[in-house]
């Protein structure tokens, strides 16, 4: 269904997962059998919860947020039941860069967390992404990307994952 799909989808488009793809893949092409030994989630850990949020339902959000910016989007938001009251498809959210960018880094923490990954680790893992650290450094003069997800793996030790922290 489009809300498991939803899932595998924030899974694919981590950097955590990123990273671990590219440990194992050693030419151009990304064949079946490496595919197979890709660490992806297990549906049943989506089910979790971080304080009162459900890991799953965090995700859909994040991801909905994320994916409907243009009515051509709006079959994937009724999949995700994004409706108002009379069962219409509500509007399309608006493109904000800082909104997506929180978003973005707050899906890539929760992966990491899932992955039991620490703060370490994060900054190891996001140290080898050169390409966004310079595009990060020419537009904030800091590596943003790395700064938000640190700041909300700490938010998640804390036992913390609302939509609104560090905003």
């Amino acid at each position: 269904t489009a809300k498991e799909y939803c899932l595998l989808l924030a899974n694919f488009c981590a950097f955590s997962f990123d990273f671990f793809a590219r440990q194992k893949v050693q030419g151009q092409h990304l064949n079946w059998y490496i595919v197979e030994q890709l660490p992806v989630i297990a549906p049943d850990d989506f089910q979790q919860s971080i304080g009162k949020v459900n890991i799953a339902d965090f995700i859909r959000t994040e991801v909905l947020a994320l994916t409907y910016t243009a009515h051509d989007m709006a079959s994937f938001a009724n999949d995700l039941d994004y409706l108002d009251g009379s069962g219409a498809v509500k509007p399309p959210f608006i493109w904000n860069a800082d909104d997506r960018a929180h978003r973005m880094a707050r899906l890539d923490t929760l992966f990491m967390h899932l992955y039991g990954l620490t703060e370490d680790d994060a900054d190891y893992i996001l140290s080898t992404f050169p390409n966004v650290r310079e595009k990060d450094m020419a537009t904030y003069r800091c590596y943003r990307t790395r700064d938000l997800i640190l700041a909300y793996m700490r938010r998640i030790s804390e036992g913390k994952l609302q939509h609104d922290d560090l905003q």
